[in-house]
């Protein structure tokens, strides 16, 4: 795949280090002079230098210029790599881990997938090519052709590795996952409780906790064969149009075939069915009863049961996990965890009638 000219400018950059052409606490080019040398716009040039900084490389200098940031000898640098680095649940569980990390000897890089696997992989690779101690990954489109196992494979026979939120069955890898498939299995025996006959489950099919969040809702009302079932699966980000006009088709059929009850994959899914249901003048939980996952920040104040993640726990605990495999030098079987999610329930469920 083609590479971005930001990606360019980066790996000019990092060429330059790993060459010894640049060394720590010397000024690289100017902005000027690197847009001029690559004819991009100096925009594109600060993007690029904003990453690398933000990746723990390079330290900018108001009035005097950007410098190769100088690294403590006494630290040993660890990766943390999400799926997004901004928004959603991600910079809860970053910030768990640095809480752990930032009284040890090791310092963190961070860096942001973008949702990208090709950014993933881009950027295991850099930090693979700095001798990193260790990483957490939190891989992107982990239920696809395009997930980077067979990198992530070989990165952890060579170096402590915990991947968080996907079980990818990598032998060496620690393994930091929620019970997905049983909390998808007691969303559907709640709705079924509540006397639902029509249900729907909507996920995001490219991400293998979603994946299982959904076979274990599917499987379960596929024991009940009364009850009407709707798969809404879909592959692009949960806030785009492509879900919403999904969701606006579901939600749209006959009176008599419109699902009352939703369990979606995360709480992003759950207030685009709120927007939609909105839309069509449709009442939650009056006549759409309605399960999200996550607690993200918002699901209280939008009153959407759900299940909790922990967020800072598990990155805290995806943290002391690695801190044990490079304390015991990557030697014996790493450990594969399942944490349970809390179910939260608040009022966007109801008996039906």
């Amino acid at each position: 795949m083609k590479k971005t000219k930001q990606s360019i400018i980066k790996d000019y950059i990092l060429d330059q280090l790993k060459s010894g052409d640049l060394k720590k606490g010397d000024r690289i080019l100017s902005e000027n002079k690197l847009a001029e040398f690559f004819s991009v716009s100096r925009q594109t040039v600060r993007k690029a230098i904003y990453d690398l900084e933000k990746e723990g490389y390079l330290v900018t200098r108001r009035g005097s210029g950007t410098y190769v940031k100088s690294m403590k000898k006494d630290k040993e640098n660890i990766g943390i790599l999400t799926q997004s680095l901004t928004d959603y649940i991600f910079p809860f569980i970053v910030m768990g881990a640095e809480e752990i990390l930032k009284n040890t000897k090791c310092k963190s890089f961070i860096g942001n997938a973008k949702n990208d696997p090709v950014v993933e992989r881009e950027t295991l690779e850099r930090w693979m090519d700095l001798g990193l101690k260790g990483m957490i990954v939190d891989p992107v489109v982990s239920a696809t052709k395009q997930a980077n196992v067979t990198l992530l494979k070989e990165i952890s026979e060579q170096i402590p590795t915990v991947i968080i939120n996907s079980d990818l069955n990598i032998q060496h890898a620690g393994t930091l996952v929620l019970n997905d498939y049983d909390c998808g299995s007691f969303a559907a025996k709640k709705f079924i409780k509540l006397g639902h006959k029509r249900v729907a489950v909507i996920y995001k099919a490219v991400h293998k906790a979603a994946n299982e969040r959904a076979n274990g809702f599917i499987d379960t009302i596929k024991e009940h064969k009364q009850i009407l079932l709707y798969e809404l699966p879909f592959h692009g980000q949960e806030t785009s149009d492509e879900v919403f006009n999904l969701i606006m088709s579901l939600l749209s059929l006959p009176k008599n075939n419109i699902p009352t009850a939703i369990f979606c994959s995360n709480d992003l899914v759950a207030m685009q069915v709120i927007m939609a249901a909105k839309k069509l003048n449709l009442d939650i939980p009056d006549d759409i009863s309605l399960i999200g996952f996550d607690d993200a920040d918002f699901a209280q104040a939008l009153e959407i049961s759900t299940f909790r993640h922990p967020k800072q726990q598990f990155g805290e605990k995806a943290a002391q996990m690695l801190l044990k495999m490079i304390e015991e030098n990557n030697n014996g079987k790493p450990e594969k965890i399942v944490e349970k999610a809390e179910f939260i329930e608040r009022n966007s469920l109801i008996q039906k009638k």
